[in-house]
């Protein structure tokens, strides 16, 4: 399964169809991680004609329609955040917004965030009795502490998405909100048998979900990164 996964930068050459067409044949499923504004979504949807799931960023309470509106809402889109949901043979999960640093929407506090993984579990819990796992991939708008995160307080990770990944093991965490220095600086790394992933701005990656499947059930708990 190919999928595109993006977050805070709008990439321009995709609003060349031809070469989004080129670039992104045969993607199956678009993975947003946050800091994008609607319209780029939603031109993503419409070109590549397939489904996009997101979460929100630390910027995108400005996207909100109103100052009161409940949430980020982008048409054709399906917002995740706080949420586990099967796309096919991939289960994945979403924790939007970033470390406080101000007051904001999507700005939480390291008691905010595990209260939010909280949220997560019952739907954690289900798959691991259905399907025999947690999680397979885990969206993001703020990397786990102490890996791809910044030593601003505005680009801090959080410890509990190290918990998290230690606890249900996902195959792939990908998030947003860094910025990478290089093709693999700041870009990829593995955390118990997890690849983190910073898609900033944008990444290809061709899943084999089958593979994943057996994978669940061959994993160690050694750490390691690249």
């Amino acid at each position: 399964m190919k999928i595109l996964t993006v977050s805070d930068r709008v990439e321009r050459s995709f609003f060349k169809e031809n070469l989004l067409r080129e670039e992104c044949q045969g993607i199956n499923l678009i993975l947003a991680c946050g800091d994008l504004p609607p319209y780029y979504l939603e031109y993503l949807v419409n070109s590549l004609n397939v489904p996009l799931y997101y979460v929100p960023g630390n910027h995108d309470d400005k996207y909100c329609q109103s100052p009161s509106a409940k949430d980020l809402s982008v048409k054709g889109c399906e917002n995740i955040d706080q949420r586990v949901i099967a796309f096919k043979r991939l289960l994945i999960g979403g924790l939007g917004g970033a470390f406080r640093y101000r007051n904001g929407k999507y700005l939480y506090t390291e008691a905010q965030m595990h209260r939010r993984v909280l949220s997560i579990i019952p739907g954690l819990l289900v798959n691991k009795i259905k399907y025999k796992r947690y999680i397979d991939i885990l969206i993001t708008h703020a990397p786990p502490f102490g890996i791809n995160d910044e030593k601003d307080l505005a680009h801090r990770g959080f410890n509990e998405f190290l918990k998290f990944i230690k606890t249900y093991k996902p195959t792939y965490f990908i998030h947003g909100h860094t910025t990478p220095r290089g093709e693999t600086e700041m870009t990829m790394s593995c955390y118990y048998s997890t690849w983190i992933i910073n898609t900033n701005p944008y990444r290809i990656l061709d899943i084999d979900d089958v593979s994943i499947q057996r994978q669940h059930n061959q994993r160690g708990g050694k750490k390691t990164s690249t």
